[in-house]
């Protein structure tokens, strides 16, 4: 029998079947016996279509099939087989055994094995419906495989059992990549064996995958697809690696991690899209130890990093977490996050944070430019990485609640520190910031929003009956000129208000304050103070102007511009008093009225002066002088003919 450039087509619409060859050659042979015929076949076929159901699509469409082969039909079991032929589909070698049962209710069997088949060219010979799964999955190396194909000849979708298995491959699909990896896998399509075929009743098993993600080693021997028509995965794996090995995959240059030591267990129940809290399983563990890594917002590397974390399903706890800084301070975190498949971009919703953090020392120093700065923006590769870092520092909401016996903040020295602080979409909130300096006390609560990429701090704060001295040490004096911790003694109590804009850096500039300060300095001193010692190069000479004692004084200051505003105020000290007022310049540009009244000259009880001072007294027949600063900030002292125009509008106000 001989036949060229031939089409055979069977198509039964009623069983979905259709079965459309091109035959561009077919030469076949025969020898018959009493019981059998074999046909010695070459042939040189076209596949059009193999549908054995319209609704899943054809197998080998497009493909052609060559061969030279022997066919065994028994004549008496009316049974056709072959028995390890060698044939070529699309320049592609397959041995085959199969038989097909003629008789009524027959059935079919085909044992079809290839090896290093490309996979691009495995899937091209699968049904559309199986390569809809398949088509985000790149496999670069050739596979071999292994696959039974059964079922009635007399229509419905057969059962397909291939068995497939690749060596030194990289795997993987546009989220995530396995390379120098070993698998082994199945398809089924009948899972249930009580249930037919059907892509509903189908899965993708990896009963073996060693690889390496990024350089971490990964291993497992369970990983499941199945319902190819909503896939549901199900699966995990374990690795143990080098911390540092996290670096690439992180894709921040927010985080680099120098050295340590990983665990990490996870299991996976669910869908491959549409994640949610009720459709999906999770559960892992994370181990850290002897980590050390360095964060760049703040310029600092933390050592000795501890942790034990575990993730259930939404929620992920951090049980323990242990970490110091090259600089002495020393964290322990606990936490926990809720909500956490929001953390995956484009899932609804936010995760929500909580982190509990207690110190026994902690320098603030370390982190205040992390408050200040922005997370820098940089150039990430292109090449998509389980990294949500900085997702998640923009984007979810964030709690830390901390505590400390003692922390350092510029040079104050401070105990029993707790605070509360909220990072929400790239604002953050200090709630009720709270320590003892001393004998008093200091809160604190600020907040920083972001307006038009332009951010804006405000800030309330209280000072309670702390001294006066350790909290200008402690905070430089807050940068005021000709005034420093050595100049002043006394019980200060202060409350206000702040705002200001950030500048690029994320630092404050004094031209943007604007604040005001309501302040209570009692048994006050006042040591070497330079405008005073202007002062007595024109006036009481023989008076201790170098070492003042003075009644309480109290103001409501106004900060704008770089300038603090200090309204008339009058200052009863152990050797005279005098009113002062006017600016003081935070840039150099001070300019303040002092008024002097003369009943100083007279020799009196200056003790009971001092528990009579008021800001509103006149003070009588006075000399006035105005403090003057130069562009380098050095104050001079000269006579003001205005001086009691001064007084008269700052009593009215």
């Amino acid at each position: 029998i001989e036949l060229n450039n031939f089409t055979i087509r069977i198509k039964d619409d009623q069983k979905l079947k259709d079965f459309h060859f091109l035959i561009h050659s077919l030469n076949i042979k025969t020898n018959e016996t009493k019981s059998k015929i074999l046909f010695n076949v070459k042939n040189k076929i076209a596949i059009k279509a193999l549908i054995f159901n319209h609704q899943k699509g054809s197998f080998l469409r497009d493909q052609l099939l060559e061969g030279d082969y022997i066919v065994d039909y028994n004549k008496i079991e009316k049974i056709i087989s072959v028995n390890k032929i060698d044939i070529t589909i699309s320049k592609i070698p397959f041995e085959i055994t199969g038989q097909f049962d003629l008789k009524k209710n027959g059935l079919f069997y085909l044992n079809i094995i290839t090896n290093n088949i490309p996979f691009q060219s495995a899937k091209s010979i699968l049904t559309n419906n199986i390569n809809r799964v398949l088509k985000e999955i790149t496999i670069t190396k050739p596979i071999n495989i292994n696959a039974i194909i059964k079922g009635p000849l007399s229509g419905g979708e057969p059962t397909v059992i291939a068995n497939w298995k690749v060596t030194n491959t990289n795997i993987g699909n546009s989220q995530i990549q396995f390379t120098s990896a070993n698998i082994a896998g199945t398809f089924n399509n009948q899972v249930n064996k009580n249930l037919a075929p059907h892509d509903t009743n189908s899965s993708i098993n990896l009963s073996k995958l060693i690889g390496n993600w990024h350089q971490i080693p990964i291993e497992t021997n369970n990983i499941q697809i199945s319902n190819l028509t909503n896939p549901l995965l199900k699966g995990g794996f374990k690795t143990e690696f080098n911390l540092a090995a996290l670096n690439p995959p992180l894709n921040t240059e927010n985080i680099v991690i120098k050295k340590g030591y990983g665990k990490f267990n996870i299991y996976f129940e669910g869908p491959l899209t549409n994640i949610t809290e009720n459709n999906t399983r999770l559960k892992g563990s994370l181990e850290i130890n002897n980590g050390e890594i360095f964060i760049k917002p703040i310029k600092k590397i933390i050592t000795n990093t501890f942790a034990d974390i575990l993730i259930n399903n939404n929620t992920v706890e951090i049980k323990k977490l242990t970490t110091k800084t090259k600089e002495g301070s020393q964290l322990n975190i606990t936490g926990i996050s809720t909500n956490s498949l929001a953390a995956i971009p484009n899932s609804p919703g936010k995760a929500n944070i909580i982190l509990n953090i207690s110190s026994p020392f902690l320098d603030l120093n370390n982190f205040s430019s992390s408050i200040q700065q922005d997370v820098p923006r940089f150039k990430k590769s292109g090449k998509n990485t389980f990294s949500r870092i900085d997702h998640i520092l923009e984007n979810e909401t964030i709690r830390i609640n901390l505590t400390a016996k003692s922390i350092k903040w510029q040079k104050l020295i401070a105990n029993n520190l707790k605070s509360t602080i909220e990072l929400n979409t790239g604002n953050w909130q200090l709630k009720n910031l709270e320590m003892n300096l001393g004998k008093g006390t200091i809160v604190l609560s600020t907040k920083m929003i972001t307006t038009n990429n332009r951010k804006f701090l405000s800030a309330k704060y209280q000072v309670n009956r702390v001294k006066a001295e350790d909290l200008f040490y402690g905070m430089n004096s807050f940068s005021l000129p000709g005034i420093s911790h050595k100049n002043i003694r006394g019980e200060l109590t202060i409350n206000g208000l702040l705002t200001t804009k950030l500048n690029q850096q994320g630092g404050i500039e004094p031209s943007n304050i604007k604040a005001s300060v309501n302040f209570q300095l009692k048994q006050g001193r006042l040591l070497n103070y330079e405008p005073l010692l202007k002062l007595q190069e024109h006036i009481f000479k023989k008076r201790n102007l170098d070492s003042l004692y003075f009644a309480t004084i109290q103001n409501n200051l106004s900060i704008e511009k770089g300038n603090i505003h200090i309204p008339r105020m009058e200052i009863a000290t152990s050797a005279l008093n005098l009113f002062i007022g006017g600016d003081y310049g935070l840039d150099g540009k001070t300019k303040l009225h002092i008024q002097v009244p003369l009943n100083n000259m007279i020799k009196r009880n200056q003790s009971k002066k001092m528990n009579s001072s008021s800001n509103d007294n006149k003070g009588g027949t006075s000399l006035f002088f105005k403090a003057l600063s130069d562009k380098t900030g050095k104050v001079t002292i000269k006579i003001d003919p205005k001086g009691s125009q001064y007084k008269k509008e700052q009593i009215a106000h």
